[in-house]
């Protein structure tokens, strides 16, 4: 019986020394008018297997919408996110629409964290906003 339970914690520890080590020490989103550029720096990364960055417009269901592969801890990791151009650029109440970000953390265990997601409100310029109101009309 002790045979089972130091061999079940054997197994645990090596569990949790792979899980994935991350300390981010921001997350932040901006708009320039065409696309929302996502950055975060990660402090510390150790077994991480990917960074899934996910959108949201309501702040509780989301959408993967890139993957990053690790770099190293202290890196600065930059994604462009150009979709959200055309998303409203018809619908003048769209414009100032809030788009929330957050990483999905995956370690090279398959287990996954989440950040705390940031928020950016994403202005269209006003000649992008015609062009796709005109975009519409034709579609």
């Amino acid at each position: 019986m002790k045979t089972a339970h130091l061999l079940a914690l054997l197994c645990i520890a090596a569990l949790a020394a792979r899980a994935a080590e991350v300390a981010v020490e921001y997350l932040s989103a901006r708009s320039d008018g065409r696309s929302i550029t996502v950055e975060w720096k990660a402090v510390t990364e150790r077994d991480v297997f990917r960074y899934d960055i996910e959108r949201s417009t309501d702040n509780r269901t989301w959408v993967l919408i890139a993957s990053l592969d690790p770099k190293g801890s202290g890196t600065v990791y930059r994604y462009v996110d150009s979709e959200v151009l055309g998303k409203g650029s018809g619908d003048p109440s769209a414009a100032g629409r809030v788009y929330y970000y957050r990483l999905r953390i995956v370690g090279t265990d398959n287990s996954a964290t989440h950040t705390s997601s940031t928020a950016v409100t994403h202005n269209l310029s006003t000649v992008r906003r015609t062009w796709g109101m005109i975009k519409e009309m034709f579609k």
